[in-house]
């Protein structure tokens, strides 16, 4: 009985938390072989905060998938002694998992460092944790600081809350999809 009278505060309280939740995986950017700024980045924000960390020493590598061509031709132009790596393969995040895992094997990179949005780190914890098991190799999730994600706020701002909506769920399809974070059936690679 106590359950049922607990049910509307515990949903309230997931409610509230919801955003940092998701964003909870993120971490501080560290030293890596590469950096992979993740697709999807209508703003921008992900491009600037991955551009960044390479010009602030983290790697000597810059990862784009899925840019836009006024992404690379600035990353050509600012950054000209990195090597600029583009890939418009993955096309969605599960994807994007695989292809930087089958590119860091390829090249004997140990470690990465991948950009995206705080709400998005979750989703991105669950798809690369599930690809990356067993292999060897490291990451770390960087979350941009964009100016429309108020953290504990987020349904204070239609685009935060409409990250927040989809990302949720997203992460809902993504653990039926590829339940305990192995994929079954066709489209799996």
């Amino acid at each position: 009985m106590l359950v049922f009278l607990l049910m509307p505060e515990l949903a309230l309280t997931g409610f509230f938390m919801a955003g940092a939740l998701l964003a909870c995986p993120a971490e501080l950017p560290r030293r890596a072989d590469v950096v992979v700024v993740l697709g999807g980045d209508v703003l921008g924000d992900r491009y600037a905060w991955g551009r960044d960390l390479v010009l602030a020493g983290y790697s000597e590598r810059l990862l784009l998938i899925n840019s836009t061509a006024s992404d690379r031709k600035d990353a050509q132009a600012r950054i000209p002694n990195v090597e600029l790596l583009i890939d418009d393969s993955p096309r969605h995040s599960w994807q994007e998992a695989q292809t930087v895992r089958a590119r860091m094997l390829a090249n004997g990179w140990k470690s990465a460092l991948v950009v995206s949005e705080p709400p998005h780190m979750l989703r991105l914890r669950y798809a690369w944790a599930s690809n990356f098991r067993g292999t060897g190799l490291t990451y770390t999730l960087v979350a941009t600081d964009p100016p429309w994600w108020p953290g504990w706020r987020w349904w204070r701002n239609r685009q935060a809350s409409d990250f927040v909506g989809n990302e949720v769920l997203k992460l809902g399809y993504y653990v039926l999809r590829y339940p305990l974070g192995f994929c079954f059936g066709a489209g799996c690679d």
